[in-house]
């Protein structure tokens, strides 16, 4: 293997740690938050009280909800806006559940 591909490697799970660490996947699919909402990084106030939590790990904010109280749209409308506008958030979306229930876990960094 190349130090090219080696880094690359390295630096992609790197952030995908980084991403997860609001919320965490376990082998059964379900996901549990590991953080609490911190109000200061909601600028949608249509997402206030509808988030399960919100929280920073690094430059990257997770928003973690449940999908039958609001949805991916809705929170990626969100995102944007917590970055200044439309297409300003890029993200990555895990999906999971929890307690039976449709969860998931939205990281985004602002451009």
């Amino acid at each position: 293997m190349t130090l090219t591909k080696t880094f690359l490697i390295l630096a992609t799970a790197g952030f995908l740690a980084a991403c997860e660490q609001g919320a965490t996947s376990t082998a059964g699919g379900e996901m549990a938050a590991t953080g609490e909402t911190d109000t200061t990084l909601i600028r949608d106030a249509g997402l206030m009280g509808k988030l399960d939590s919100a929280t920073m790990s690094g430059n990257a904010v997770v928003y973690s909800y449940f999908t039958d109280v609001i949805s991916d749209t809705q929170v990626l409308n969100g995102s944007d806006i917590y970055c200044g506008g439309p297409g300003q958030a890029v993200i990555q979306l895990t999906r999971g559940n929890k307690d039976g229930r449709g969860y998931n876990a939205m990281a985004f960094t602002c451009r």
